[in-house]
């Protein structure tokens, strides 16, 4: 399992009677145009919206394998093979002054479920797309049904996009007013909001949990890594995100702290199968093979990221995580074999990429450009503000494990649901045995077959070529003495652990 470069305290509570007064300026590296629970799915969302919105089972945030406890829900059970009942917590109020019930539960989950709303069709296809719809029974009473049996259901309406939010309040302001002054359950209330630029949030003194440890949090977008390291050490921030390995010594100072962490996530570049040349799978086995991930992670981060073998996860845990699986090479001269082969003749290959999202994301397309001209591709890049998926061959993202299981990581963008198969479509498995062998990994009960048909879609994903997982990056947090906390590892990667009980706020803070 991955290692904290800093050891702090497991799971601490607040450490001085005064720690409640608190307040806490985060320095992020993006942000978000809205805080709607169901539209924003991003790796920029997370820090912010799991302060605000409850959801109705929960995790153990520190748990592997994952355990649920109650949230907005306080029991639910399987009443039929495709229906869950729950039943509600009383007297929830909700940041608007309203008590939630059942209709605000059903308004949240249910204009996702049906896809009425293309806002909302990244969530649905990454998580909800075997919902069928949630029923009103009473007050306090909701019955979530599913399509097919759902062996995943807790953990994935723990996820924060069903996060609850108010009926009342989006259908008083519509859509677009609402989500820029977001109505949720959770321990802090957003009291301002500048899109892509500042959230601020309050403790909420009607939360129906543990009183939040931080009076006020200030969340501020500060894009370059110099200017967070700067209003770190300068006191204008108390805990700043995404610092690069090679920063750790402009950190260090009096009275700062770092903590590093290896995520599971991949940076990816994803490979058009509908655009030539990148159509033929030879050219894409072939760009695959060229990638030195390697030289990425030696020369960009320091040796101190991951370099993929196969796209699982460590934090799979048995019996899923398959050690000594070696499926991605780096083979140059092969991949030119290939290339020959399928007849490319140094047409371009585009490459978009979004501005200054990914930590070292341009300059890994640099690198990336260089090795591939190496084997005689012609790649031209291109920093974006929006993807144009008619013309682009590759477009760099991530992958992040939402949950440590298989289809944590696969489901969410690779099942023929997600955002990369609506999108062209970029990915479209053609391989014939795809399709059934996707449904055993995603719906199986027996954790043996899940398992073999997982490492199956594994080698035709080889074939398919649709992917080039670059590596696992490993990024910084640099924080004023007396912050500590440990990576909720049974969230998604970026998710800041800010409630009653995840953070510890030391007297000298």
């Amino acid at each position: 399992m991955r290692k904290l470069l800093l050891s702090t305290a497991m799971l601490a509570l607040v450490m001085s009677a005064n720690a409640g007064a608190q307040e806490l300026r985060v320095g992020l590296s993006t942000h978000i145009t809205n805080m709607d629970p169901q539209d924003q799915t991003g790796n920029n969302g997370a820090p912010m919206l799991y302060q605000i919105y409850d959801t109705l089972i929960e995790r153990d945030s520190f748990s592997n394998p994952l355990t649920f406890k109650p949230g907005l829900a306080t029991e639910w059970k399987l009443v039929e093979p495709t229906v869950w009942e729950l039943k509600l917590r009383e007297n929830v109020k909700m940041h608007d002054g309203t008590t939630m019930d059942a209709d605000d539960v059903a308004f949240s989950l249910n204009r996702m479920i049906l896809e009425k709303d293309p806002e909302f069709a990244a969530a649905w296809g990454r998580w909800f797309y075997n919902f069928e719809k949630v029923e009103v029974v009473d007050p306090l009473t909701v019955r979530i049904h599913t399509l097919r049996a759902e062996p995943n259901f807790e953990t994935l309406i723990s996820a924060r996009s069903a996060g609850i939010t108010s009926k009342e309040h989006y259908e008083k302001l519509g859509f677009e007013d609402a989500a820029l002054s977001p109505v949720g359950t959770g321990p802090y209330k957003v009291t301002e909001f500048v899109p892509r630029d500042l959230a601020v949030m309050e403790r909420y003194d009607d939360y129906w949990g543990e009183k939040a440890p931080f009076e006020k949090i200030e969340f501020k977008h500060v894009e370059e890594v110099a200017s967070r390291v700067t209003g770190l050490v300068n006191g204008e921030f108390d805990l700043v995100t995404n610092i690069p390995p090679d920063q750790e010594s402009a950190v260090q100072a009096d009275g700062i702290n770092t903590m590093g962490v290896t995520w599971p996530m991949f940076h990816v570049w994803i490979i058009a199968q509908n655009t030539p040349p990148t159509d033929n799978p030879l050219v894409r086995k072939a760009l695959r093979l060229c990638t030195d991930r390697q030289a990425m992670v030696d020369g960009l981060w320091g040796g101190k990221a991951h370099v993929p073998l196969a796209h699982q996860f460590e934090e799979y845990g048995a019996p899923y995580f398959i050690e000594g699986l070696e499926l991605i090479k780096f083979d140059p001269e092969e991949g030119k074999r290939l290339l020959a082969e399928a007849g490319y003749n140094g047409e371009p290959v585009l490459a978009q990429f979004p501005r200054s999202y990914y930590l070292y994301g341009d300059l890994a397309a640099q690198v990336i450009q260089q090795q591939w001209a190496e084997c005689g591709v012609k790649l031209e890049l291109q920093e974006v503000d929006e993807i144009d998926y008619e013309r682009m061959n590759v477009r760099a993202w991530s992958n992040p494990m939402y949950y440590p299981d298989p289809m944590g990581a696969m489901d969410t963008h690779w099942s023929d649901k997600s955002w990369v198969s609506s999108r062209g479509p970029l990915w479209s498995p053609s391989h014939p045995e795809w399709k059934t062998t996707y449904e055993e990994a995603r719906y199986s009960t027996d954790p043996e077959v899940r398992k073999d048909a997982y490492r199956k879609l594994l080698d035709l994903a080889e074939i398919e070529s649709g992917w080039i997982l670059l590596y696992e990056p490993h990024e910084l947090y640099g924080m004023r003495d007396g912050l500590s906390f440990e990576i909720p590892v049974a969230q998604r990667p970026y998710v800041l652990p800010l409630r009653a009980g995840e953070v510890t706020i030391g007297e000298n803070y």
